[in-house]
């Protein structure tokens, strides 16, 4: 427990220290100001929509998918291992893209993927730095335990639907305790892997769609690091004997999924646009006006 906690307290010093030296805002009286954009011009205003009516699905969708989670979990899920089971897999029915992760037992890749996970779960605390979205943290933490309860409801689902045994099961080198660990056949997809990829992806579409005029250079660097955090928690996950690869790059697809598509969805809806359509009258003549702006 130190150690974790050592670890969260670095982790959360690291993320002020990059916002500060990223921010680096100066200090003009133009309260537009902002220096993720381009000739530092922010179109302000908040892009999301969120309310009690709007909000009911999303609540909605996180209790059924739990509720059908345990209920699978009790009919489906399928008791741990025992020692004479343990003996009799087969490695030859793994398909030759997962079969080297059977392999693999770091004990550092294993303990580096969970503090990659808490990275990720600490990752809306950015919102505070930034003077955009700081005064909308409550909307956004809302929109962040609907990207959380989605995730973690799905997986559950799918767990115990696919009841996959994990690497490590087949490996004599893990420990009897660990191989019959009533999580051993609980493999697809990555929660570890989904969870990031879901807070790092909210984290950058929520950035980038605050700043629609952002400087090129801030988006690709936003992006590639909202990519790369879920990337290495795969990777720790697999060489850790926890995960296939099929496993961590499934739980890549759907929380980076998830953590875009739920901001998304909350997206204000900007009427005429585009596309726009008007009622007219002339001459006693009634019809509608179509109008397309390119």
């Amino acid at each position: 427990m130190p150690n974790q906690l050592k670890h969260i307290i670095c982790t959360l010093v690291l993320i002020s220290s990059l916002q500060l030296v990223s921010q680096n805002l100066p200090t003009e009286p133009d309260e537009e100001y902002c220096n993720y954009c381009i000739q530092g011009k922010h179109q302000g205003g908040s892009p999301y929509t969120i309310n009690l009516k709007k909000e009911l699905p999303y609540f909605a969708t996180c209790l059924g998918l739990l509720g059908t989670g345990l209920y699978i979990k009790e009919e489906y899920g399928k008791i741990p291992f025992t020692v004479d089971q343990l003996n009799n897999l087969d490695p030859s029915n793994i398909n030759r893209f997962d079969k080297g992760a059977i392999s693999n037992n770091s004990s550092s890749a294993r303990e580096y993927s969970n503090y990659t996970l808490i990275s990720g779960a600490l990752l809306p605390l950015y919102f505070l730095s930034n003077h955009n979205t700081k005064k909308d943290f409550i909307p956004l933490l809302v929109m962040g335990v609907e990207v959380f309860s989605i995730t973690s409801t799905l997986t559950l689902n799918t767990k115990y639907s696919f009841n996959r045994t994990r690497p490590l099961a087949y490996n004599p080198d893990f420990s009897d305790e660990l191989r019959t660990d009533k999580t051993s056949r609980i493999s697809f997809f990555s929660g570890h892997t989904a969870q990031t990829a879901g807070f790092s992806f909210f984290m950058a579409k929520v950035i980038t769609d605050y700043h629609p005029n952002m400087k090129m250079r801030r988006k690709v660097g936003i992006w590639s690091f909202a990519v790369a955090l879920p990337a290495v928690t795969g990777y720790f996950r697999v060489k850790g004997g926890k995960h296939f690869n099929t496993d961590v790059i499934t739980g890549f697809v759907i929380g980076g999924a998830i953590g875009w598509l739920v901001p998304h969805l909350h997206k204000t809806k900007k009427s005429n646009s585009k596309f726009s359509m008007t009622p007219f009258n002339f001459n006693g003549a009634t019809g509608l006006s179509l109008s397309f702006k390119l």
